[in-house]
């Protein structure tokens, strides 16, 4: 792969001293959560053996229905070899791995199959975890592979459904079924005394969701009326504390607000007190704000591509209503995203701060930054979540401000503190602006988006910083010469059109997810880096979509000519003149004028319109 420009700013990972700790200092107790006996948990059951205690009279855990393709993964798992100590995993694949969210497959094809070979080989493989999981070493100083509350959390979740599925057969034996019933009794203490106190972020948030949701399955624990105690006070605690006025999580992350909204709708399933909280429908509907017309969310921050619809439908299952996104264009203005919406075109800008995280911060080095999307597809892309937090390119490409549509300032490193803020937002009947400054550099970045909402639709961008500069884009294909400007080499994509030529042009490459609606999937492919560079710093440049050719554009400091339309641009202030059509009832042109319209913003975001005929 090949990269636009090393940035100056590429981070090594963050050091963390061997004395300090991610979470709490260890409080794993050997007899009440690590190596329980099967006698204490039988008396905890008030069981007088395994016969009586294992059928499933609980309610049924949540969990998604299986899928049929799930099979063909649970068939590739029998017999595999699996070393549970391997460091090859990677640092931090390794903690997933121990989620065991890949023994699932098994899970789900029994259900559909009953057939006892995935039984058989859940209990060979959960044996050897469990024989194992004391000998885990991670790479991450002060955090425990098995014993924090991601891990914790997440094998609780399958290991519920598991027992569930299980529950009866005997290709899963009584001495699985009690390990299985040990590592949700130590992982539910674990988790009360790990969260007795509010912290911010989305280990704590997921982990009191499933610690909720435990503590009403798993009702006859005695402790369990404790765990729904703790649970609750976080739970509430997050979604005054850790959700934002406008109902996303606190880090911005499309991906991990997904997660949290997750956690939250799982564990309303059953305490459903919590779905009268105002923040849990704003939730929903933070997530149907940014889902494009492809009906995917873009990955913003750390994310990966988030595809809502059947998380849209629980909350609607919940809720009792259905969840839309708002109208036309506006702002998540207490998590710093503005959209702009029209028809099928899709505009997410981000103006918001770099936000802390209990191990490393899923903000990326970019403010000021956007993304377009239109007929279903990305036009304007960025690098998004990488595929793995190990992936060499995570902090010079996934997370550095090269891998995003904004200015670079070569030289200068990005700092963290960037002051980003909301200028100017306006939307209007013609045209949609947004105006916004940022310090991430030493001169301040200014920008403005003006979308122009009327077809022919475009987007026109100006950027000023005291500073040599390069103004970027990314596309999903290849850039060629196109009049005076850059085009996608297919289409639908972008247009891109400087009013003043660059002293130099900065082309590259690098990976990203691509949505394809037809699948709901998103695999990784390459994105293609235009840079402009000016040393004056100052751009103006216009972003015509389109769908198969390029159209024709000429672009001035003040006017856009597309075809036989031209927009001009006064301060503040937006006027068009081109061809209109006026047709009968029986669809024949009558005549044909000139049309007029104009818009005009002011600085508080209170606009004037006017138009007609000229």
């Amino acid at each position: 792969m090949t990269y636009a420009e090393k940035p100056p700013h590429a981070q090594e990972p963050p050091h963390v001293e061997k004395s300090s700790y991610v979470e709490k200092p260890p409080h794993v107790d050997p007899a009440r959560m690590l190596h329980i006996t099967d006698e204490a948990l039988l008396a905890e059951l008030g069981a007088a053996g395994v016969a009586a205690a294992r059928p499933w009279r609980r309610r049924a855990p949540v969990w998604p229905d299986p899928l049929p393709g799930d099979v063909v993964e649970a068939d590739r798992l029998l017999g595999i070899e699996v070393d549970f100590l391997d460091k090859g995993h990677g640092r931090s694949r390794l903690y997933g791995f121990h989620y065991l969210r890949w023994m699932m497959p098994l899970v789900s094809a029994y259900a559909q199959t009953g057939d006892p070979r995935y039984a058989r080989e859940w209990d060979r493989l959960f044996n050897q975890w469990y024989d194992s999981r004391d000998r885990v070493e991670g790479d991450w100083p002060g955090l425990d592979v098995v014993w924090y509350s991601l891990g914790v959390a997440s094998r609780s979740m399958h290991l519920s459904r598991a027992l569930a599925v299980f529950a009866t057969e005997p290709a899963l034996g009584d001495a699985c079924w009690l390990r299985m019933m040990k590592t949700i009794l130590g992982g539910a203490r674990w988790a009360a005394e790990e969260h007795d106190e509010f912290r911010h972020g989305n280990w704590q948030f997921a982990t009191a969701c499933e610690l909720l949701h435990l503590a009403r399955v798993f009702a006859d624990f005695p402790e369990s009326g404790r765990w729904a105690e703790v649970a609750r006070a976080r739970i509430l605690e997050h979604l005054e504390r850790d959700v934002r006025e406008d109902g996303g999580h606190h880090e911005r992350s499309p991906g991990y607000h997904g997660m949290c909204l997750g956690g939250v709708q799982r564990a309303a399933s059953v305490d459903p007190d919590l779905i009268a909280h105002p923040r849990f429908p704003a939730m929903h509907d933070w997530l149907a704000s940014l889902t494009t017309s492809g009906g995917w969310v873009p990955h913003l921050q750390d994310s990966g591509v988030v595809w809502p619809a059947e998380m849209l439908r629980t909350g609607e299952r919940l809720l009792g209503e259905a969840v839309r996104p708002v109208e036309g264009s506006h702002l998540l203005e207490s998590s710093a995203y503005a959209i702009f919406r029209a028809r099928d075109l899709h505009t997410v800008i981000n103006y918001g701060p770099y936000i802390g995280h209990e191990l490393e911060p899923h903000s990326h080095h970019a403010a000021l930054d956007f993304v377009l999307s239109g007929w279903g597809v990305p036009l304007a892309w960025e690098a998004g979540g990488p595929p793995s937090y190990d992936d060499p390119g995570y902090y010079d490409w996934y997370q550095a401000t090269r891998g995003h549509n904004t200015l670079l300032v070569p030289g200068e490193d990005y700092v963290e503190d960037r002051a980003a803020a909301l200028d100017l937002f306006h939307a209007g009947e013609h045209v949609d602006v947004f105006a916004g400054h940022h310090h991430g550099y030493r001169a301040r970045h200014d920008r403005r988006i003006v979308f122009v909402r009327s077809e022919p639709s475009y987007w026109l961008v100006t950027d000023t910083i005291d500073a040599e500069a390069i103004w970027q884009l990314h596309g999903t294909s290849p850039w060629i010469r196109h009049g005076d400007g850059y085009a996608s080499s297919r289409g639908p994509g972008l247009l891109v059109v400087p009013a003043e030529p660059p002293d130099e042009v900065v082309l590259g490459s690098g990976p990203a997810r691509i949505p394809d609606p037809a699948t709901a999937t998103a695999e990784y492919g390459e994105i293609h880096s235009l840079g402009l560079r000016r040393r004056d710093g100052r751009f103006t440049v216009a972003v015509v979509p389109f769908t198969d050719e390029p159209p024709d554009v000429r672009v001035t400091l003040s006017a856009v000519h597309l075809g036989e339309v031209t927009d001009t641009f006064p301060p503040d202030g937006w006027t068009r003149e081109g061809p209109a059509e006026n047709w009968t009832g029986d669809g024949l042109a009558t005549h044909r004028t000139r049309e007029g319209r104009a818009e005009h913003w002011t600085r508080d975001g209170f606009a004037e319109h006017w138009g007609g005929d000229e």
